[in-house]
């Protein structure tokens, strides 16, 4: 039974070392993430290829980051302003790259190799823009619907965002980190374009109506490469790290052992 509900081993991204000498270990965005998050499910994930159990598909999300590329698309093949740009004061447009398409495959992504590793990081961006001096903006969608007291919750900076959207800034930085080292002129500022949707109206009608507003974070990715150092250090390490002390998994594994073991 237990082999059954065990996920198989995927090669690819489970860390071998020495084994790339023609090749490079693709290391994602979340990957990241998730050492930031608990170095033991990093090391067991990426080294060990024992997998986290699976999450439930963000169907709906998804379904608004299509309508905000097929938005986003129409103006950047006009080369000129989307209105929530310039609603906020954004001096920018939608950016053209024949190879953006593929950037924001998930899987496939922007992608740039770690000098001196056998290391290539790589991200799914969800749109780039550009200002007229031309620096690169990096952009995100994000949806959800937000509620104070069962009452609609405007989305306006980041203190309404959950954590105060600290993962969520990691995520852009890391985008800018490999757009500059593939050698693009980056800004450091970008963007999060939030779809809000309300959930107090009296009736659906089969429409979900959003409020739809632009959050502007000034990045930094001064953090990204030490970051990569240490994983690299931990991915040809032998030793498998201790559980972050806030790790849910880490703890529910730990309490169940205790129960059943």
């Amino acid at each position: 039974m237990f082999k059954k509900m065990m996920k198989s081993k995927n090669i690819r991204y489970t860390y071998q070392p020495g084994a790339y000498n023609n090749s490079k270990f693709p290391l994602s965005r979340s990957a990241i993430d998730e050492f930031l998050e608990c170095k033991k499910c990093f090391y067991s994930n990426r080294r060990l290829g024992l997998k986290k159990p699976s999450q439930i598909p963000f169907n709906l999300n998804s379904a608004v980051d299509n309508l905000f590329k097929n938005e986003f698309d129409k103006y950047r093949r006009e080369k000129r302003q989307h209105p929530i740009m310039e609603k906020y004061g954004v001096n920018a447009i939608p950016y053209s790259h024949n190879e953006l398409d593929v950037w924001r495959q998930n899987f496939q992504g922007v992608r740039v190799d770690f000098i001196g590793t056998d290391i290539e990081v790589f991200g799914a961006v969800d749109d780039l823009w550009i200002y007229e001096n031309g620096d690169i903006i990096v952009v995100d969608y994000k949806s959800t619907s937000k509620s104070v007291d069962n009452l609609f919750h405007s989305i306006n900076d980041f203190n309404d965002v959950w954590e105060g959207g600290k993962i969520y800034k990691r995520q852009l930085e890391v985008y800018q980190w490999i757009l500059f080292n593939k050698g693009f002129k980056v800004s450091n500022d970008c963007y999060l374009v939030y779809a809000n949707a309300y959930k107090d109206k009296q009736e659906f009608n089969n429409i979900l109506d959003f409020e739809v507003t632009l959050l502007k974070h000034v990045g930094d990715f001064s953090w990204v490469e030490g970051v990569l150092l240490e994983i690299y250090t931990l991915l040809n390490s032998n030793e498998v790290p201790e559980s972050s002390s806030n790790c849910e998994l880490c703890g529910y594994v730990e309490y169940s052992n205790r129960l059943f073991l």
